[in-house]
């Protein structure tokens, strides 16, 4: 049993790109069904832009779960009026793992949520905007970070968390681990970078960062 997922971060309110994104991985032989946004959807957009975003990953039948940027409007669920769910500070139950949101290149994490998730043995897999501080998911240049402290600070605190899906830092599309925590950063969508990976039930993953540029046709 495995569940395999598709990870978009940093639209920037680019639908064209978007669109061409989905159609590509719609047409593999076996697509994934499942949809994680790692924030910035908008380019400092409007709920209607963030709507309209969303609903064209909805459209396109994935199960969409995403949380906030820096560069998205603050939300009302019910003004937003999409199938879409907001994860901030919320936990989902995907198949034999739970995803929580964080959002914001400033999260405010609670840790109250995380130490019940962790009582409660459940393997955890984060959805942040913002990457762990000091990792290979938020390098900008010549050894300068600029991800999240507190990010980097739950990890090491809660070993139960075993994957970190996050945005943010376009310069550092990676697939690497930290803490024996796997780290993915996709890239912004505003280049044509997503990834695709699986997950089995032993929590092992796999997977790649893809551009749309560079895929053959």
């Amino acid at each position: 049993m495995s569940t395999k997922i598709l990870i978009l971060s940093d639209i920037h309110s680019q639908n064209i790109t978007l669109t061409n994104i989905l159609d590509k991985v719609q047409n593999l032989s076996n697509p994934p069904k499942i949809c994680f946004i790692a924030g910035d959807i908008t380019n400092f957009g409007s709920i209607e832009d963030m709507r309209e975003l969303l609903d064209i990953i909805t459209n396109s039948d994935f199960q969409t779960f995403f949380v906030l940027g820096n560069c998205d409007p603050d939300i009302d669920l019910e003004t937003l009026d999409t199938s879409a769910k907001h994860l901030e500070s919320s936990i989902e139950e995907i198949s034999f793992f739970t995803i929580v949101g964080f959002g914001s290149h400033k999260p405010r994490i609670n840790y109250k949520l995380l130490l019940e998730l962790k009582r409660a043995k459940k393997r955890v897999c984060l959805l942040t905007h913002a990457p762990p501080y000091g990792t290979k998911a938020d390098l900008i240049s010549f050894n300068k970070h600029g991800g999240s402290h507190e990010i980097k600070k739950t990890i090491e605190k809660f070993s139960n968390i075993f994957l970190v899906i996050s945005g943010h830092i376009h310069e550092s599309p990676t697939i690497s681990t930290y803490k024996k925590c796997t780290i993915i950063n996709p890239g912004p969508i505003t280049r044509g970078n997503f990834a695709i990976i699986e997950i089995d039930k032993d929590f092992r993953i796999k997977g790649d960062i893809h551009n749309i540029y560079e895929m053959k046709e």
